[in-house]
């Protein structure tokens, strides 16, 4: 053993054979630490880590969801309903997928993968990534937008188009087409109205009593006022060449064009949303005028097989019997349906009307086709 004072040899393991010091706590000096020190500190270490990991990922999905919040605020004017509710959800779930998808691209190729909490980390940050870029041109927009104000605006607007207001210059390049296109509107259903109370509607007054089976002439005029209805709803059915007179006032303006092309997109989304009772109202009214038009020929081509006693058409024989019934059940339903859609149709009108700012009479709704 080497002798830690004279540094020598030492045939003894006790002593030092050569100056005589002591060697008993030569092979066993103590210890300068806790054993346990480097393992407490590595778990201090580990435990910080992972708080500043989970601490990093929260605040990255915090701030996506609150930025997706803010833009769809902008987006929808600050109204909550079940569109903005869906804007939102995609604005959140989209960057969430399409970071998941690059991060797995990146650990695929990757001959070290990525530890679980590496991938989290990293989708969280692209996902904020991708939301500050898609928030950008959202939030440089006016946050001040007054969704009641511009309400407001289109109900001045559809005023000075029915001329009940004296039109005022232009504040956006949109409100000239679009005072156009409310103006092209009221007289389409203007005309739409005097047209449907030009036709002869005398027959629906007594329309699936027995006494309208009663003879052929007064069938064949049923049947006749039913196609006249019919044909004009289905002239007037189509918005579409007013829709394209907009577009061509949108396009004969100054602005540029990605300013034409957010208009004419975000006019299509409301526009075709608000016409869903309209075209409801016309779809059963056709339905409803087809069906009728259906029983009185197929009554008309089977006269010989009834008569009229009182309030009953007693058949001859079984088969036109049922057949009539059927086809006459099935016109009243559709009548039914027609009532009420075009119910639907005129608290549509109105609330839309209380919604901007004006009264049911500063607008012209589609005439009833019913007595």
């Amino acid at each position: 053993m080497l002798c830690p004072a004279c540094h020598q040899d030492s045939s003894s393991e006790t002593s030092c054979t050569r100056c005589g010091a002591s060697l008993s706590s030569a092979g066993a000096q103590d210890s300068t630490g806790d054993p346990f020190n480097s393992t407490s500190t590595k778990s201090a270490r580990r435990f910080l880590k992972t708080f500043t990991l989970v601490g990093a990922v929260s605040i990255a999905w915090a701030l996506v969801v609150f930025l997706s919040y803010l833009s769809t605020m902008r987006w929808s004017g600050g109204v909550r309903n079940a569109e903005s509710r869906g804007y939102f959800l995609g604005t959140v779930l989209a960057p969430l997928l399409i970071a998941a998808f690059i991060v797995w691209l990146i650990n695929r190729g990757r001959k070290v993968k990525l530890t679980s909490a590496q991938k989290q980390l990293l989708a969280a940050l692209l996902a904020l990534g991708m939301t500050l870029l898609s928030s950008a041109g959202s939030l440089q927009r006016p946050s001040g937008f007054d969704a009641s104000s511009a309400k407001r605006r289109m109900g001045h607007l559809l005023k000075e188009a029915a001329g009940k207001e004296t039109a005022t210059s232009d504040s956006e390049w949109y409100e000239g087409p679009t005072r156009e296109f409310f103006r092209d509107i009221l007289k389409f259903n203007q005309e739409y109205a005097g047209v449907i109370q030009s036709v002869d509607r005398s027959s629906m007054a007594k329309l699936y009593a027995p006494e309208s089976y009663a003879t052929r002439a007064g069938m064949r005029t049923t049947a006749s006022q039913l196609h006249a209805l019919l044909d004009v709803d289905k002239k007037y059915e189509s918005l579409d060449p007013l829709i394209k007179s907009l577009e061509a006032g949108v396009a004969a303006t100054t602005a540029s064009e990605t300013q034409k092309a957010e208009f004419l997109k975000g006019f299509r989304g409301s526009f075709n949303k608000s016409l869903g009772p309209r075209n409801e109202t016309f779809r059963a009214e056709e339905e409803w005028l087809q069906s009728s038009i259906d029983l009185y020929e197929y009554t008309l081509s089977h006269f010989a097989d009834y008569t009229v006693r009182g309030k009953k058409l007693m058949f001859r024989s079984e088969v036109p019997r049922v057949k009539f019934q059927d086809l006459q059940t099935r016109a009243i339903a559709l009548h039914k349906t027609a009532t009420n859609a075009k119910q639907k149709l005129d608290a549509a009108t109105g609330h839309a009307a209380s919604e901007i700012g004006i009264s049911p009479a500063d607008i012209s709704s589609p005439a009833s086709k019913e007595n």
